[in-house]
């Protein structure tokens, strides 16, 4: 059961963070300063919000081991990716950015500990153990 709360609340999480890139898409949300005609916003909101949209849908539809991995391997490389292309932003860092990373660190553990843990087996499948001799 904890298991289940805890993909529910991290799928909550992640919906969140989608429904955040998609403001940035509409351009509800400003983080930079975009060019009036540059459509590159709405392309990167939407991408983006799309991803962690599938994410929130992978984490209640199924409870897999390697989904989680290369989830949590995946939130890494989204800050990473944030941190590495500061530079080239105008401004380099601003509130919605640094929102979004503050929001990823419960996904991100929730994903790790995910991983960690064996999924259970569930109700009607026998728990089926091979020993050596």
């Amino acid at each position: 059961m904890q298991r289940r709360a805890i993909r529910y609340g991290a799928a909550v999480v992640s919906g969140g963070i989608a429904a955040i890139y998609v403001l940035i898409g509409l351009g509800v949300l400003t983080v930079i300063s975009p060019a009036a005609d540059d459509p590159s916003m709405a392309v990167f909101g939407f991408s983006a919000g799309s991803a962690f949209l599938l994410g929130a849908f992978l984490l209640v539809a199924f409870d897999r081991r390697v989904l989680w991995i290369l989830g949590a391997v995946l939130q890494v490389l989204v800050v990473w990716g944030y941190f590495a292309v500061a530079p080239d932003r105008t401004p380099a860092f601003e509130v919605w950015g640094i929102t979004l990373r503050i929001i990823q660190l419960p996904l991100f553990a929730a994903l790790v500990y995910l991983s960690l843990r064996a999924p259970q087996p569930r109700s009607g499948q026998p728990n089926i153990r091979v020993e050596r001799i």
